[in-house]
């Protein structure tokens, strides 16, 4: 794949799918060019959710990937190692992994775009691993973070509910991946959580990360969950560029199983916030 910085005035509101990085762990990517023909002064990349709620939420992703290319912005969306289709298999991949991905495609967008600002934008674990890349990155400028998984050991929880209530809706239990020994690991909504995972998301905890000062961060909740958000309070206040925006909007794309929802309002703010940055 040519990775030559192409003529926006030619490839106006283009998609260019393409992989990269080197195999075998190469990443599937998709560069939203910008409507405008001057483009922005930043870059877009979206980090997604992973599992299932990484397939529930495709969409919205898409959706605010389009929407920030017609705000004139370069936006990358990719898909981390073992997931979507960039090469590997899901219980390949780790925290430690998908965080450098993050990094890969940070430095790919800059050089498909020419812009050496970016912005990252993550939902759910894609958000808590945007925050762990940012804090190692000296490119990012500015950081939103949309549902955060806040702790490991809560997501791990919240995980394990939403299998029972599958399994009781269901009356059956979803069978095991193929290619792992029983025991290795453990079923969440399709998607096997190794031992070795399960030891990696155990030890998050989003409120010890620390942010460079200059980097501007936002923080989107869709619900009023007190303790997460005093929790998110705790890091805004600490910060002295954060804000915190509580927009109650629609049901939770990421966890509803089955449906296809956008929430207009969480993403035309987001896309407001980052154009007048």
């Amino acid at each position: 794949m040519n990775h030559q910085i192409l003529n926006k005035a030619d490839s106006q509101g283009e998609v260019i799918p393409f992989y990269f990085g080197e195999s075998p762990k190469r990443l599937y990517g998709c560069h939203h060019l910008p409507h405008s023909s001057s483009g922005k002064s930043f870059a877009i990349v979206l980090c997604s959710a992973i599992g299932q709620e990484y397939l529930q939420s495709h969409r919205v992703i898409y959706q605010l990937a389009v929407l920030l290319s017609r705000a004139g912005f370069h936006v990358l969306r990719f898909d981390y190692f073992g997931c979507g289709d960039s090469e590997g298999e899901f219980e390949q991949g780790s925290v430690i992994q998908w965080t450098k991905d993050i990094i890969a495609a940070v430095e790919e967008v800059q050089n498909r775009s020419g812009r050496t600002r970016v912005l990252l934008i993550g939902l759910r674990m894609g958000a808590t691993l945007a925050l762990q890349a940012a804090a190692n990155c000296n490119y990012i400028d500015g950081i939103i973070l949309w549902e955060p998984v806040l702790s490991g050991e809560r997501y791990l929880q919240e995980l394990a509910e939403r299998q029972r209530d599958f399994q009781y809706a269901w009356r059956h239990k979803i069978k095991p991946a193929k290619g792992l020994k029983e025991g290795t690991y453990e079923e969440f909504l399709g998607f096997p959580i190794t031992s070795d995972m399960r030891r990696e998301l155990e030890k998050i905890n989003l409120v010890c990360i620390e942010l460079p000062p200059s980097v501007r961060l936002l923080t989107v909740l869709n619900s009023e969950e007190s303790a997460c958000v005093s929790n998110l309070n705790h890091v805004t206040g600490s910060h002295p560029n954060a804000e915190l925006q509580l927009i109650v909007d629609q049901l939770k794309v990421w966890k509803e199983l089955y449906r296809r929802i956008t929430p207009y309002r969480t993403l035309q703010y987001m896309v407001k916030w980052i154009d007048s940055l």
